[in-house]
């Protein structure tokens, strides 16, 4: 359950710029979000998983409902989706290492050195590719004690903040909106909230891994849900009772907060808790997005050198490190300009996941399913349907803005690269085939 929560939350760290849109919107973002994007994703992964246990979780099931070419692009996709969403881990790292450093009076540390924030950064890609390769239960231990580690700073947080907030409650609604409309502001801090619950559908790639993961992943799921939103909304609420300004809601805002609550010794702790949520984040996300270039190579459709297993640890080593280099390169981006591509790369592939689970109710009925999604097909296509609405609703606003169509732009190309790269390897194939004929 924590790898499942680190793949998804990692604590309230990420969502701070989300309450520039207004403390009222940041509020009913955080409480739309898990109807409209987090619900249909865990329902859906809980069903297919619980069908369908298999190594290499999404790919698998798109492959076995649509063939082989969608298998591949929902694994390609959301493997590069990875290279974007871990690479925003070390950023989130370097962040609450400066926010540390200037706690203790080191000033700007990293202003203006990007290759010292990178570095930095680095000091978390190393250690946890290394326990990656040492495997799922080392990864899975870790994470309950990053889980605790991160959330102890914020269990005294709402604890001391708490009777302030419940005298002036109306201070996390108030204002309601910030900019020119409540669509303006219910818009602008809309990628940046979906990004911050999204990945459910993660860990499905290691449940060949993962002891009687029939139960255990319904269950993880079902307990995530509502663990991650109160995560969010609690200490955003007591938060927006000590910093009201939503302007002041930046990357790193949450050791203000502490500050202002509990002083200097709790704003180390949760600065010291930032680090720690990049971390977990990173290495659980790792964990489960190194397992889609392993179980795509074996079928032949990447270097069969992905498929290396490690001769002690039984991992795939050369997968995981490939991950890793890859995350390295991109965690040089802003947090919000990386959750923009994020996200729409992430949905892709999380809509060719939607159409396979259509698919399958209707050619597989007698599939067994130790957990089904309730209400029949009327639910299931509401399911379905939730996430695309929002996206959609995202993706217009995101076109509007020169940046925004930029970072579209960008997406666009990313997943191009999916048809490239399996055409590519066709053409490979076919040549070899050609040469070795007598």
């Amino acid at each position: 359950m924590a790898a499942i929560y680190f793949c998804v939350c990692g604590g309230p760290y990420g969502l701070e710029e989300v309450v520039k849109s207004g403390p009222g919107m940041a509020i009913f973002l955080i409480l739309l979000m898990p109807l409209v994007w987090a619900i249909p994703a865990a329902l859906m992964t809980a069903e297919l998983t619980s069908a369908i246990p298999a190594e290499g979780g999404y790919y698998v099931w798109v492959r076995r409902a649509m063939g082989p070419f969608w298998g591949f692009l929902c694994g390609w996709w959301t493997w590069v989706y990875t290279w974007v969403d871990v690479a925003i881990y070390p950023v989130m790292f370097a962040t609450y290492v400066q926010t540390l450093l200037r706690l203790f009076g080191y000033g700007a540390a990293f202003d203006d050195r990007p290759w010292l924030r990178w570095g930095v950064g680095m000091a978390i890609i190393v250690p946890l590719t290394w326990l990656n390769i040492r495997g799922v239960k080392v990864v899975g231990k870790t994470a309950v004690g990053f889980f605790a580690l991160l959330l102890i700073p914020f269990v005294i947080l709402v604890a001391l903040g708490l009777p302030a907030f419940l005298s002036h409650p109306e201070t996390a609604i108030t204002p309601r909106y910030v900019g020119k409309s409540a669509y303006e502001a219910f818009t602008a801090g809309l990628f940046l909230v979906m990004w911050n619950y999204l990945g459910w559908d993660s860990m499905s790639t290691i449940a060949g891994e993962v002891e009687d993961p029939k139960k255990a992943f319904p269950r993880a799921l079902a307990l995530g849900v509502p663990l991650v939103t109160l995560t969010y909304l609690i200490p955003v609420l007591v938060g927006l009772a000590f910093l009201r300004d939503p302007a002041a809601w930046t990357e790193g805002a949450w050791t203000e907060v502490a500050r202002r609550i509990g002083g200097s010794p709790l704003a180390i702790a949760v600065a010291f808790g930032g680090i720690i949520s990049a971390a977990g984040l990173f290495s659980s996300t790792l964990l489960a997005g190194s397992r889609v270039p392993f179980v795509i190579a074996e079928d032949n459709v990447l270097p069969r050198a992905l498929t290396r297993v490690h001769s002690r640890y039984g991992t795939p080593w050369v997968a995981i490190l490939v991950s890793a280099v890859f995350y390295s390169v991109f965690s040089f981006g802003k947090l919000s300009d990386l959750a923009e591509v994020d996200v729409v790369i992430y949905s892709a592939g999380l809509f060719l996941e939607t159409i396979a689970l259509l698919v399958l109710r209707y050619r597989e009925p007698e599939l067994p399913r130790p957990y089904r999604i309730p209400g029949g097909w009327p639910g299931v296509i509401v399911l379905a349907l939730a996430p695309k609405v929002i996206l959609v609703a995202a993706i217009v606003a995101q076109v509007q803005g020169e940046d925004g169509r930029k970072t579209l732009l960008v997406t666009a190309v990313a997943l191009l690269s999916g048809p490239v790269v399996w055409y590519s390897r066709k053409l490979t194939h076919m040549k070899i085939a050609r040469a070795s004929e007598p």
